[in-house]
């Protein structure tokens, strides 16, 4: 059973009717555009607060790749492979980068370790499965 738009629009019209008269049409406006800048204020101080939790996020995911990373180069450098300049460079980098006193550009920098350690990581962790299926 499909409803009608004309009976939804007459709803929609007298909700809001009685909207404005609970209220008080002269101060209907202003009441309405006040809870909007309330609601975007609450918006704002929520996300706010979320991109202080995903750089926290961020921060521990680096942390975290830099940890397999190093596991990685270590079991590629014992069974014989190539990763001893690799750990030595992103080291260095993931040091620099992360080591920084900045915090106004702290995400960039915490973002890009993660980049670069995550690429290092997945890097040996291709060179660790060709060592094993030789």
């Amino acid at each position: 059973m499909r409803r009608s738009p004309i009976w939804l629009a007459w709803a929609a019209g007298l909700a809001l009717a009685a909207l404005v008269y609970a209220v008080g049409p002269d101060l209907f406006m202003f009441r309405l555009v006040d809870n909007l800048h309330l609601l975007a204020w609450r918006i704002g101080e929520a996300l706010n607060d979320l991109s202080l939790l995903t750089l926290d996020a961020v921060r521990a995911l680096a942390i975290g790749c830099y940890a397999t990373f190093t596991v990685l180069a270590l079991a590629v450098i014992r069974r014989g492979g190539r990763a001893r300049t690799t750990l030595v460079w992103v080291t260095i980098l993931f040091l620099l980068i992360a080591g920084t006193a900045d915090p106004d550009n702290a995400s960039f920098r915490w973002s890009v370790a993660l980049i670069i350690v995550g690429a290092a990581a997945l890097t040996m962790t291709s060179r660790l499965r060709s060592l094993n299926l030789t």
